[in-house]
Protein backbone atom coordinates (compact mmCIF):
# COMPACT_ATOMS: atom_id res chain seq x y z
CA UNK A 1 0.00 0.00 0.00
CA UNK A 2 1.21 3.38 -0.54
CA UNK A 3 2.08 6.15 1.64
CA UNK A 4 -0.29 9.07 2.16
CA UNK A 5 2.57 11.29 0.61
CA UNK A 6 3.26 9.18 -2.31
CA UNK A 7 -0.76 9.35 -2.72
CA UNK A 8 -1.20 13.01 -2.84
CA UNK A 9 1.71 12.93 -5.52
CA UNK A 10 0.02 10.91 -7.87
CA UNK A 11 -1.91 12.69 -11.16
CA UNK A 12 -5.61 11.34 -11.69
CA UNK A 13 -4.64 8.39 -14.38
CA UNK A 14 -2.36 7.47 -11.53
CA UNK A 15 -4.93 7.32 -9.17
CA UNK A 16 -7.52 5.07 -11.40
CA UNK A 17 -4.38 2.62 -12.23
CA UNK A 18 -3.40 2.50 -8.91
CA UNK A 19 -6.56 2.07 -7.71
CA UNK A 20 -6.91 -1.42 -9.52
CA UNK A 21 -3.52 -2.48 -8.54
CA UNK A 22 -3.68 -5.92 -6.69
CA UNK A 23 -1.69 -4.54 -3.82
CA UNK A 24 -4.43 -1.89 -2.96
CA UNK A 25 -6.70 -5.01 -1.81
CA UNK A 26 -7.05 -8.50 -1.48
CA UNK A 27 -9.34 -9.18 -4.38
CA UNK A 28 -7.25 -10.29 -7.98
CA UNK A 29 -7.07 -6.78 -10.37
CA UNK A 30 -4.15 -7.37 -13.29
CA UNK A 31 -3.61 -5.42 -15.99
CA UNK A 32 -6.51 -2.88 -15.08
CA UNK A 33 -6.08 0.77 -16.74
CA UNK A 34 -8.50 3.50 -16.21
CA UNK A 35 -11.10 1.39 -14.38
CA UNK A 36 -12.83 2.70 -11.04
CA UNK A 37 -14.34 -0.12 -8.96
CA UNK A 38 -13.43 -2.72 -10.73
CA UNK A 39 -12.79 -6.27 -8.99
CA UNK A 40 -11.34 -9.63 -9.68
CA UNK A 41 -10.79 -8.75 -13.24
CA UNK A 42 -7.78 -9.04 -15.64
CA UNK A 43 -7.49 -6.87 -18.73
CA UNK A 44 -9.71 -4.25 -18.38
CA UNK A 45 -9.42 -0.79 -20.08
CA UNK A 46 -11.88 2.55 -19.39
CA UNK A 47 -14.18 0.37 -17.60
CA UNK A 48 -16.41 1.52 -14.04
CA UNK A 49 -18.07 -1.09 -11.80
CA UNK A 50 -17.20 -4.31 -13.49
CA UNK A 51 -16.66 -7.58 -11.25
CA UNK A 52 -15.07 -11.05 -12.45
CA UNK A 53 -14.51 -9.49 -16.25
CA UNK A 54 -11.52 -10.09 -18.27
CA UNK A 55 -10.56 -8.45 -21.52
CA UNK A 56 -13.54 -5.76 -21.72
CA UNK A 57 -13.26 -2.19 -22.96
CA UNK A 58 -15.21 0.85 -22.39
CA UNK A 59 -17.62 -0.57 -20.11
CA UNK A 60 -19.94 0.26 -16.94
CA UNK A 61 -21.15 -2.32 -14.64
CA UNK A 62 -20.85 -5.38 -16.07
CA UNK A 63 -20.67 -8.82 -14.08
CA UNK A 64 -18.84 -12.02 -15.34
CA UNK A 65 -18.29 -10.80 -18.78
CA UNK A 66 -15.35 -11.70 -20.67
CA UNK A 67 -14.34 -9.99 -24.49
CA UNK A 68 -17.36 -7.07 -24.05
CA UNK A 69 -16.70 -4.08 -26.01
CA UNK A 70 -18.48 -0.58 -24.69
CA UNK A 71 -21.56 -2.75 -23.46
CA UNK A 72 -23.49 -1.26 -19.99
CA UNK A 73 -24.99 -2.99 -17.46
CA UNK A 74 -24.63 -6.49 -18.43
CA UNK A 75 -24.34 -9.98 -17.23
CA UNK A 76 -23.01 -13.17 -18.13
CA UNK A 77 -21.99 -11.41 -21.52
CA UNK A 78 -19.14 -13.04 -23.81
CA UNK A 79 -17.83 -11.51 -27.17
CA UNK A 80 -20.62 -8.76 -27.11
CA UNK A 81 -20.14 -5.00 -28.51
CA UNK A 82 -22.44 -2.02 -27.25
CA UNK A 83 -24.81 -4.15 -25.41
CA UNK A 84 -27.41 -2.64 -22.81
CA UNK A 85 -28.62 -4.08 -19.43
CA UNK A 86 -28.69 -7.86 -21.19
CA UNK A 87 -28.46 -10.99 -19.28
CA UNK A 88 -26.13 -14.23 -21.02
CA UNK A 89 -25.02 -12.99 -24.57
CA UNK A 90 -22.94 -14.61 -26.50
CA UNK A 91 -21.56 -13.10 -29.46
CA UNK A 92 -24.26 -10.02 -30.16
CA UNK A 93 -23.96 -6.72 -31.14
CA UNK A 94 -26.21 -3.38 -30.27
CA UNK A 95 -29.22 -6.02 -28.38
CA UNK A 96 -30.51 -3.83 -25.14
CA UNK A 97 -32.56 -5.69 -22.47
CA UNK A 98 -32.09 -9.10 -24.07
CA UNK A 99 -31.49 -12.31 -22.31
CA UNK A 100 -30.44 -15.84 -23.57
CA UNK A 101 -29.37 -14.88 -26.77
CA UNK A 102 -26.22 -16.07 -29.47
CA UNK A 103 -24.52 -14.19 -32.26
CA UNK A 104 -27.44 -11.79 -32.65
CA UNK A 105 -27.78 -8.15 -33.69
CA UNK A 106 -30.60 -5.41 -33.57
CA UNK A 107 -32.36 -6.64 -31.08
CA UNK A 108 -34.55 -5.53 -27.70
CA UNK A 109 -36.07 -7.41 -25.30
CA UNK A 110 -35.11 -10.10 -27.64
CA UNK A 111 -36.84 -9.21 -30.25
CA UNK A 112 -35.26 -8.70 -33.93
CA UNK A 113 -35.16 -4.78 -35.42
CA UNK A 114 -33.40 -3.79 -37.76
CA UNK A 115 -30.13 -1.09 -37.51
CA UNK A 116 -32.56 1.95 -38.51
CA UNK A 117 -35.45 0.66 -36.07
CA UNK A 118 -32.92 -0.34 -33.16
CA UNK A 119 -30.81 2.73 -33.63
CA UNK A 120 -33.79 5.34 -33.50
CA UNK A 121 -35.29 3.08 -31.01
CA UNK A 122 -32.25 3.51 -28.66
CA UNK A 123 -32.02 7.21 -29.66
CA UNK A 124 -35.27 7.83 -28.18
CA UNK A 125 -34.83 6.02 -25.03
CA UNK A 126 -31.67 7.79 -24.09
CA UNK A 127 -33.61 11.23 -24.80
CA UNK A 128 -35.87 9.71 -21.48
CA UNK A 129 -33.03 9.87 -19.56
Amino acid sequence: MKTKEEILKMNKKELRNYKCDEDLDEELNFNCFNCIDCLNSIDLFDCDDCINCRNCRDSTNLFNSIDCFDCDDCIDCFECDECIDSFDLFGCRECSYCRNLKHKNYCICNVQLTKDEYEKKIKELEEQK
